[in-house]
């Protein structure tokens, strides 16, 4: 057994970094085709989460439109997986998650996410 696994640790798998959170205050509306609005869970060059009040099939071809103060942007790619992840009875109505991933990576800095976000860190 690996021996990060056994100690309780998580071993890393993504290829690239994600954004979340307060690091994603540029992105200033984010609508998927045809016309929902979505809230961005996260966001990296090769794909998003995104979160709607409407189910996204996976396999189906999805755009989104994604606005920022420099720039708006469409982004094709495919739903990859899609869940529940909130049923909200004070408010009739059940918030989706979807991951989608674009056709081919997104220059993220071409849209408008600042400089200071692109430095890894230590």
């Amino acid at each position: 057994m690996d021996a990060t696994l056994s100690m309780g640790r998580t071993v890393e798998r993504r290829r690239t970094t994600r954004d979340s959170g307060e690091v994603l205050s540029w992105v200033l509306e984010l609508r998927v085709r045809p016309g929902l609005t979505a809230t961005l869970v996260n966001l990296s060059e090769e794909g998003a989460v995104i979160e709607t009040g409407t189910s996204l099939r996976p396999g189906a071809q999805a755009a989104i439109q994604l606005t920022s103060a420099k720039a708006a942007r469409s982004i094709s790619g495919q739903v990859v997986r899609s869940w529940v992840a909130a049923i909200l009875p004070d408010e009739g109505g059940v918030r989706y998650r979807g991951a989608l991933m674009f056709e081919r990576p997104v220059d993220l800095a071409s849209v408008g996410r600042p400089m200071s976000t692109l430095d890894p860190g230590p």
